[in-house]
């Protein structure tokens, strides 16, 4: 992460913002901008009010101090006007340029093709810094048009300085070392946020996991909440301290520099003085120098504070060029000659391989394997042998390291992702909980169909949980959650059917991932949920590709290939029967495992296995 702000990024974070206000409301934008150098300019104009009135009561002009006091007030009542005017349309401006810019973050973080950013830490510590900067991109077209206003009022003092002395121009260089301080310490503070951004991620979920109430039983069971407290309290001092040091630096750099400034307008006051004295400036050139001295003094104070504040804002927006620039890399359009999924072909790994950035050894070495259209796949393992992994790179969360993976002969590279993911379905063991009405928590596995009640009583049934609209006081209608008014909370087991519902709400999808979906659920209540899809499996002609991951050895007995994955590799393959027969692996896992649940096994599921025998 780079601690400096190019001139490159500064010019593109400002042209995004400028184009974002636009976009959010033109109108408002466009009279923000004049607004500003108005306002910026009407200081300087009041200065020079004063300087014609003391030089006309001097001469005893009456017609001079009316015409000064036509210029007072008329720059006091555009000074009030103006800038109430530009302070309110900046405020709603911010809001509107806030709400387009969190709408971007969000498709930009939820539209990556793949979860690199959210699982890789890096990429989680320019996320955790872009969102705890996310309001300052709310007020960074404030920030801009503030920095433009102070510009003008600063320029335009400088000018009428200069009009009294041209050697007022060297007060130009004595702010040079203020604004090159409040630069450094931007720069300095910046390094220690980066620096420190992972405790600070860290610190954070220690915070969530406090106030969660997923976490809340633990917590009282084990008496956690001042351990929890300390270790936050023990981040927070590693955030903290350096952060300190910076802020600490920069108070200094920045009083040094204002020292060096002072001295100079302290010396320019005095030439002014003496030059009155000597009859060389006239009275109203001093009321003018100590007015724009008093205004300079200001200017450059506001011109360091808005500066530091822009520098602030292209901080947050160099991390939100980050994610912008991230998101450009990952997300391609498709190329015009894409194939298209086609149901029916097999899916086959060729030598596919995975690693995580910076991972001292891969995931998964030299997979190779077919996994037959219309059939189901089970793949076992101990935790940590790849499981998930290779289900992610099946729904392309991610990409193999090496080798390829093919679908009916072609490689799944070079087809549309959003395309293939149009044909796969999936739920996961760390499944979502979608608060919404059961109808669209359910329907939405298939969105053209949400609102099809029909649709989601038919996957509802499939996934052996059509009794739980009845439980509910209002049915499908029914409002889940208890974060909402009103709203019913469910149990983990009803969750993880509603879960499993949307995973079936596609009828005839390529591809069907259930990885661990009845974690939640007892194993008579996974067996029947697996018999279904195996059943439909066996009876479709559409060749739907169903790949299931258990624990449960005696669920996945009786897929049709079950793959035993161990240390990143494939150690086994084949049925049931076959790998019993062999003795190695999972004949050993199946012991430990399912023993002695097989010998006792109840009645009914040898009747599913009957019935399927029987299709």
């Amino acid at each position: 992460m780079a601690d400096r702000i190019s001139p490159r990024m500064a010019v593109r974070a400002i042209a995004l913002l400028v184009g974002a206000a636009f976009k959010a409301d033109a109108p408002r934008a466009a009279l923000v901008l004049a607004l500003a150098p108005v306002v910026g300019v009407t200081a300087a104009v009041t200065a020079v009010g004063l300087q014609r009135m003391v030089n006309a009561a001097v001469a005893a002009d009456l017609a001079g101090m009316v015409a000064a006091a036509a210029i007072l007030a008329g720059a006091l009542v555009v000074t009030q006007l103006a800038g109430t005017a530009a302070a309110d349309l900046r405020i709603r401006l911010q809001q509107r340029v806030g709400l387009l810019l969190d709408q971007r973050i969000m498709a930009m973080t939820s539209g990556l093709p793949h979860l690199d950013h959210h699982e890789y830490p890096p990429y989680q510590d320019r996320l955790e810094l872009l969102r705890s900067h996310r309001t300052s991109l709310g007020s960074a077209f404030g920030a801009l048009v503030e920095n433009l206003r102070a510009l003008v009022a600063f320029g335009a003092t400088v000018v009428l300085l200069v009009s009294v002395r041209p050697e007022f121009l060297f007060l130009l260089l004595l702010a040079l070392p203020t604004v090159l301080a409040v630069r450094r310490g931007e720069r300095a503070a910046a390094l220690a946020e980066q620096e420190t951004a992972a405790p600070q991620r860290q610190r954070q979920g220690l915070f969530t996991i406090a106030c969660s109430p997923a976490a809340a039983k633990e917590l009282r069971v084990f008496g956690l909440q001042e351990e929890i407290a300390g270790r936050h309290r023990a981040l927070w001092e590693q955030v903290d301290a350096p952060r300190r040091r910076a802020d600490v630096r920069t108070a200094l750099w920045t009083s040094a520099g204002w020292v060096v400034f002072g001295a100079g307008f302290a010396g320019a006051l005095f030439l002014v003085v003496m030059a009155a004295l000597r009859g060389e400036a006239s009275a109203g050139d001093v009321v003018l120098t100590i007015a724009l001295g008093g205004q300079l003094t200001g200017s450059v104070s506001g011109l360091i504070q808005m500066l530091a504040w822009m520098l602030q804002t292209l901080r947050a927006m160099g991390h939100y060029l980050w994610l912008d620039d991230h998101a450009r890399a990952r997300v391609r359009p498709p190329a015009a000659d894409a194939p298209a999924p086609r149901a029916g072909g097999d899916l086959v790994l060729e030598d596919v391989s995975f690693s995580y950035p910076d991972a001292a050894r891969p995931v998964l070495r030299d997979v190779s394997v077919r996994l037959p259209a219309g059939r189901t796949v089970a793949i076992v393992g101990e935790n940590g042998a790849g499981k998930t992994t290779l289900v992610k790179l099946l729904c392309r969360l991610y990409e193999p390291t090496s080798g390829r993976i093919t679908h009916d002969g072609g490689d799944l590279a070079a087809q549309d992702v959003r395309a293939w993911r149009a044909e796969v379905t999936a739920c996961f063991q760390d499944f979502c909980r979608l608060e919404f009405t059961l109808q669209e928590s359910a329907g939405i596995g298939d969105l053209p169909r949400i609102h099809d009640e029909p649709a989601v009583r038919e996957a509802l049934e499939r996934a052996g949980a059509s009794a739980l609209p009845g439980l509910l006081p209002d049915g499908l209608a029914t409002q889940l959650g208890p974060a909402f008014p009103g709203g019913t909370d469910l149990s983990g087991g009803q969750w993880q059917k509603i879960a499993l519902t949307r995973s079936i709400m596609r009828d005839t999808p390529i591809l069907r991932v259930l990885d661990e979906p009845a974690a939640n659920l007892d194993p008579a209540s996974e067996y029947e949920i697996f018999r279904r899809f195996q059943l439909a499996a066996s009876r479709s002609d559409h060749g739907t590709i169903t790949v299931f991951v258990s624990h449960r050895f005696a669920t996945v007995r009786t897929a049709d290939l079950i793959v035993v994955l161990d240390g990143g590799t494939i150690k086994e393959l084949g049925g049931h029967d076959d790998l019993m027969a062999l003795g190695g692996l999972y004949a050993t896992l199946y012991r430990l495992h399912a023993k002695g649940y097989e010998e006792s096994r109840p009645s009914w599921t040898r009747a599913l296995d009957d019935d399927f025998a029987g299709t």
